[in-house]
């Protein structure tokens, strides 16, 4: 089951528990998700998951615990630094990436990489930074 159709259900069921303000919030991301679609039917997982940690980070932003927790329910775990400095170690090795002015490539390769939707992006780029000026 996709990730939109999850949040839709997820939504009817709120509706039917009257839980006022876990369907708001659903509501809302369902909204997000149309204007995401533009002509197409459904997004991909991919897309709706860009969308979810977008609205994630605002609601952190924001402190507002319960969103977050709502939110996160749909989130995957996210790597941790140690395992986003392994992957990152290993792409520089493999490519030969030596300089900071490689920095543009590293992240390109980042974004290729099978876990990509699992690695933050800011972590990512000082780590890469990091190893590059060492």
């Amino acid at each position: 089951m996709g990730l939109q159709t999850q949040i839709n259900e997820d939504m009817l069921i709120a509706m039917k528990a009257r839980e006022t303000e876990k369907l708001s919030l659903l509501r809302v991301v369902s909204g997000e998700f149309s204007r995401e679609m533009k002509t197409k039917k459904e997004l991909s997982d991919e897309e709706a998951l860009k969308v979810l940690r977008k609205m994630s980070e605002n609601a952190k932003m924001l402190n507002n615990q319960n969103e977050i927790d709502i939110l996160e329910k749909y989130l995957p775990k996210m790597l941790g630094e140690n395992q986003i400095r392994i992957i990152i170690a290993g792409i520089i090795l493999k490519q030969g990436f030596s300089q900071i002015s490689e920095m543009g490539k590293v992240m390109t390769e980042i974004k290729k990489h099978p876990t990509a939707m699992l690695i933050d992006g800011k972590i990512a780029s000082s780590v890469a930074k990091e190893i590059l000026t060492q």
